[in-house]
């Protein structure tokens, strides 16, 4: 029996899709205009991310990407995300992955999230990340050592954020866009 195999995985929930996309401006205006989408956050520059969500409980849902898209077959979809309740849960994630002869993975924060990045064996990239308590504007990116003791990884991720554009506590954030995201809910 392999070590997986005895792992109590915890649950997890489908967050988000990351879409390439060639023609921002139209994928916006669909997103937007035909699915009711409203947009919670937006990079700078010609190749500023697009941030959209239909739910009060998901900063985004879709992220349009207009970036050209990195894998060798070419595919619209950067990751799949997915969301777990607590920062032990998403632990139990990393040693799973961990046991996995050369897998490569990536643990970062978005500031909003701890992240873990790593692909499947037909080389598919996944997300699964936890909540952090702090809200900054997107995109925002930077390892971190999910070694660290959960008050260690705590004080880390806001001495690197607090003075980013946007910081706030994340509840406060959900408040200030309580309006715009409240009309998803009708």
């Amino acid at each position: 029996m392999a070590i997986a195999d005895k792992i109590n995985f915890p649950n997890m929930l489908l967050s988000h899709v990351e879409l390439y996309v060639k023609n921002i401006i139209q994928m916006e205006t669909f997103y937007t205009k035909n699915l009711g989408f409203v947009i919670t956050d937006r990079g700078e520059g010609k190749n500023g991310m697009v941030f959209l969500s239909r739910s009060p409980d998901e900063h985004h849902q879709i992220v349009l990407n207009p970036r050209q898209s990195h894998r060798t077959i070419e595919s619209p979809i950067d990751h799949i995300s997915f969301r777990v309740e607590s920062l032990s849960e998403l632990r139990v994630f990393n040693l799973s992955l961990k046991l996995i002869p050369k897998m490569k993975m990536q643990t970062v924060s978005h500031g909003t999230t701890w992240s873990i990045y790593f692909r499947d064996p037909e080389n598919n990239r996944f997300e699964i990340f936890t909540d952090t308590p702090w809200y900054v504007n997107q995109p925002c990116k930077f390892i971190v050592d999910l070694g660290l003791s959960d008050e260690e990884l705590i004080q880390f991720t806001k001495k690197k954020i607090e003075k980013l554009p946007g910081y706030s506590i994340a509840t406060e954030w959900r408040k200030s866009h309580q309006d715009s995201l409240e009309v998803l809910e009708s």
